[in-house]
């Protein structure tokens, strides 16, 4: 039988390079997901939540920009809103509007005055409204599902403005409009803002925001010149923040009462809006997702974009798609690196230079995607990490079943943790305790026994010599018939190994006291062992070709090892004279005098262990 055999080189690089399909294969079959996922917008939530994060940082509140509220103080002051929507909102108008030097340029009334109701309040509001030429009011588009007939005869459906309102009569004659419709994603989150649209009769009409920076700049912001229609809201504004504070801001009430004097406004921008939870205009935004905002603030925003010519244009499908295999082609070379530590830290600068772009390029206007192109680098490493940690561990295992044969599980896992270096198979010197053990009388046994009596004999005993091998951390190096070879302090490392291997044969001397019995029933003969030892300088290493190697030692310790097994009697531990001078006050033995060992020059001194001390 072969030694320790290790697998030759050509195994292994066939194992590499099945390990290296299977991984690019799966990161193919990854970058393909991943395509698809982003081609159906299936993550979009989860890129918005990123961008929120990392492009949403806010800024200074414009100040031309004014909200006054409509808040819980003002519903306190006069009660249901119903009962005084048009005459409060007519007052305030009078109040801010009485002296036209220090009159705002804009009054901005996110408020819906549609139908008309009591013809005193619908009159005071319109004579309030045509004080100056100063006020915008708001319309409501309602969409739905339109069905239009298709070529082939197929039914297509699209949503479309299915109602427009409009201000009443009487006061749209003294007033501009602009639709407060604001889009919310399917997250529950506003982050952008609707331009323009097309009513059921074809005409375009405009945002609140977008015709509330007509009246005070005289045009339509640029974006909407050039046909925008729907836009990113780069939020410069936290809650609260045009209005003042949550619990002390700029309060109708206190407006109208004089509290707050209305040269404050002058020839700035004032919205007014419900500022109060019980009026159901508070969204979620990508500013905060922890605490609403309310509607007229969200067009403050939008506004201040306006005024600024704050812009943001989002990077496309394709153009996400073209990052992400960027990404995946970067951190596949990166990983071809040989140390997977600097493969990683290139990812990781990658990714924190990627993050940094595309915070400046937010600053200049545009939008890069980070989900994809992000999470493609790091799912591609987790993949590359997971195989190849997959092909380790298997090979690990693999190496433990081998190893396992030979060593215990405790030595078979440490060689294998240790890798080569732990081996170091290239060859060495090294200074060894050496064991042979053999049945004795075999032969005759064998004879008379048929074939699978003779191997079941044989495993008991083969059984029994590992296990005691094993058991004083020794390797078993080879099988040769009915005989064992161990060796100590190779592959790995051994304290007190000379101890160690004369405690083994030992250990086998009395085991076969008890197998005697069991092999007397199995085989109807007596089976014992005779083993021999000996210490010192071998040759350690793997010994054969590149399709096959043993892992053994070799050299005239080995030899004498051998010889002296050779000279052992049934239930005998031979030892050589450098085993005794070693273990000399350790060991107990008798002389069995000078023998002259085949193969070496001149006599020997060898000895019988009886025990230890």
């Amino acid at each position: 039988m072969s030694g320790i055999k290790i697998f030759s080189g050509n195994k292994k690089k066939s194992r590499q390079g099945k390990e290296s399909i299977v991984l690019f294969g799966t990161i193919f079959v990854l970058c393909l997901v991943l395509m698809a996922l982003q081609m159906a917008g299936a993550l979009a939530s989860v890129e918005w939540r990123l961008q929120d994060a990392h492009y949403q940082k806010g800024g200074l509140v414009s100040p031309e920009i004014f909200v006054i509220g409509i808040d819980e103080e003002t519903m306190m002051d006069y009660g249901s809103w119903q009962n005084w929507s048009r005459t409060g909102t007519a007052k305030l108008l009078e109040v801010l509007n009485q002296n036209p030097e220090t009159a705002p340029a804009v009054i901005g009334l996110d408020i819906g005055f549609f139908g008309e109701s009591d013809a005193s309040a619908d009159k005071a509001l319109a004579e309030a409204a045509a004080l100056l030429d100063n006020v915008v009011m708001t319309s409501y588009a309602s969409f739905g599902k339109e069905v239009e007939e298709g070529t082939g005869g197929a039914f297509l459906t699209r949503e479309s403005v299915v109602t427009y309102e409009i201000p009443y009569a009487g006061l749209r004659e003294h007033v501009s409009y602009g639709f407060s419709n604001v889009p919310v994603d399917k997250d529950g989150v506003v982050r952008h803002s609707l331009y323009s649209l097309r009513t059921g009769d074809g005409e375009t009409v405009y945002s609140f925001a977008a015709e509330v920076y007509r009246k005070y700049r005289g045009e339509l912001p640029p974006c909407v010149q050039e046909g925008r229609a729907l836009g990113y809201i780069p939020f410069s504004a936290q809650p609260f923040e045009y209005y003042g504070s949550e619990s002390a801001g700029l309060s109708f009430s206190k407006v109208v009462s004089g509290d707050i004097p209305a040269e404050l406004f002058a020839g700035s921008i004032v919205l007014v809006g419900p500022y109060t939870t019980g009026m159901m205009d508070a969204y979620y935004t990508a500013i905060r997702h922890d605490i609403p905002m309310y509607g007229v603030e969200i067009h403050a925003n939008i506004l201040q974009a306006f005024l600024e010519d704050n812009q943001k244009t989002e990077s496309g499908r394709a153009a996400g798609i073209l990052l992400s295999a960027g990404a995946v082609l970067f951190v596949c070379l990166c990983l071809g690196l040989p140390r997977l530590r600097y493969a990683l830290l290139l990812v990781g600068l990658l990714l924190a230079v990627y993050w940094q772009i595309a915070g400046m390029l937010y600053e200049k206007g545009r939008m890069l995607p980070l989900l994809y192109p992000m999470g493609s680098a790091v799912l591609v490493c987790a993949v590359y990490i997971v195989v190849q940690y997959a092909g380790e561990h298997r090979e690990k295992k693999r190496l433990e079943g081998i190893f396992g044969k030979y060593v215990s599980k405790e030595v078979a896992a440490s060689i294998v943790r240790g890798g080569e270096e732990a081996l170091k198979l290239g060859g060495q010197k090294k200074d060894v305790a050496v064991l042979f053990v053999d049945i004795r009388n075999f032969t005759p046994l064998s004879e008379s026994l048929p074939p699978e009596k003779v191997v079941e004999v044989l495993n008991h005993c083969m059984k029994l010599t590992t296990r005691a091998v094993f058991a004083n951390e020794g390797t078993v190096d080879k099988f040769i018939g009915d005989a064992t070879m161990a060796i100590y302090n190779a592959p790995l490392a051994l304290e007190d190994y000379v101890f160690k291997a004369v405690k083994t044969g030992l250990d086998m001397a009395e085991a076969a006291k008890g197998l005697e019995e069991e092999l007397m029933e199995l085989a109807g003969r007596k089976v014992s062992f005779g083993v021999g030892i000996n210490c010192g300088e071998a040759v350690i290493g793997n010994i054969g070709t590149s399709s096959r190697m043993d892992y053994t030692a070799i050299g005239n310790t080995v030899n004498i090892a051998a010889r002296l097994e050779s000279q052992a009697g049934p239930g005998e531990v031979v030892i050589s004279q450098a085993v005794y001078d070693r273990l000399k006050g350790r060991i107990q033995v008798e002389s069995l005098g000078k023998r002259r060992l085949k193969g070496i020059a001149g006599e020997a001194e060898i000895y019988r262990v009886v025990g230890v001390l």
